[in-house]
Parts: C-alpha cells; structure tokens; sequence
C-alpha cells in the first residue's frame, strides 16, 4: 500500500508506527501466552486463535515468497507477521498442554475465510481488510461475554494492547492514507468493543472512578 506520492519523512512515520502496532500486538500475545500457561484460561475463544492462525500462516507465506518483489514496508509487513505466526504457534502449544485443541473444521473455516479475500482482493487490501473484520467479531465477542476475572491484570493488557495495535493501522490505512471507509468502519469497531471489554473489568473501573 505505498504511495509514490509520499514524502521520505511521511513514509518513514508511517513504517514507526506500523512497527509499533505490530509490537502491541506481539506484547498482546505474550499477555494471552502466560494466561494460559500460568492460570489455564485462554483470552480468547478458540475460533479466534485458528482465525489469526490462518491469516498468519497465509500472509507470512506470501510475504516470504514474493521478497524480493516487496517495498521495504511490506518486507517490514511480512517480518510483523511472522512474529505474530511465532506468537500463536507457542499459544497453541500453551494450550494443548492444558489438554485443548483446535478443531480442524475451525482451521478449515479460518482459512476459506482468507481465501475468499484473496479471490476478490490484492493481496495487501485483502490481508487489511480480512483482519479487521475478524477481529472485530472477536472483540464484539469479547466485549459481550462478562469477564471471567474482573481483577485480572493480564486480561486487562492484553485488551489495551489490543485495541492500541488496531488503531494504529487504522488510523494508517484509514485516515493518513486518505480517509477510507472500507478500513475505518471494522477498525473502530475493535477499538470500541475492546473499550467496553476494558470498561467492565474492576481495575479499569476503579481507575475511572478515581479520575
């Protein structure tokens, strides 16, 4: 998604900040990692991890594939991703310790989902868009179903952590990039429902109070 028009200092702003959604998301899963390795439980529901799995697996693939083709922010792109691939491969193997698995009709689900993006998508707008929309289910998801633990400290970074690394490229893709619907709707869905996530767990609301 480059912009020949862009000025060096724009687009060099634009990769600061790619790289640190990218470390919020990488800090988010390291949260969800030891809250299943520490306390048993996984911060979000199983069809999330093989959604992200999927999306993981096929754009660190693409990334890899095609480097020698790519603008240095999508080499920085493909680099983030599989990061994140990293990140999930040690959540399920966190979580299949615990004696959980992920079910291979989920798998197959995640990754027609993917497909179909790609069947319709250039390969960055696909990738852009097929995540915004699954996280925002899962925020949605997340927002409606009541904490487990109100007080939980590793619940409450890993939703800030979150809903920072999806504003971020929504702010990129959606505003700085020109204004564009397509990315700001599902974008500032996230960013909403993971807010109400963080409003009702107890140390964010003692929090407020205070203020």
């Amino acid at each position: 998604m480059i912009d020949q028009s862009e000025t060096p200092a724009k687009r060099s702003a634009l990769l600061a900040l790619k790289l640190f959604g990218g470390a919020c998301w990488v800090a988010a899963y390291r949260e969800a990692i030891h809250e299943t390795e520490e306390e048993g439980a996984q911060l979000l529901p199983e069809a999330a991890l093989a959604f992200n799995l999927a999306w993981e697996v096929i754009y660190s693939a693409g990334g890899i594939y095609t480097w020698k083709k790519l603008s240095l922010e999508d080499r920085v792109q493909t680099l983030i991703n599989v990061s994140w691939l990293i990140c999930d491969v040690k959540w399920l193997k966190a979580v299949r310790r615990r004696g959980d698995k992920l079910r291979p009709s989920l798998i197959a689900l995640a990754a027609a989902y993917q497909l179909a993006f790609l069947a319709e998508l250039p390969p960055g707008e696909a990738a852009r868009i097929s995540a915004l929309w699954q996280n925002l289910g899962f925020s949605a998801y997340c927002a409606l179903v009541p904490p487990r633990n109100k007080a939980d400290k590793r619940a409450q970074n890993f939703t800030l952590l979150r809903a920072i690394g999806t504003a971020i490229p929504t702010m990129t893709s959606g505003v700085l990039r020109g204004v564009q619907p397509k990315y700001l709707a599902p974008g500032l869905g996230c960013v909403m429902f993971d807010l109400i996530r963080l409003t009702r767990q107890e140390g964010w609301n003692r929090k407020w109070r205070s203020q």
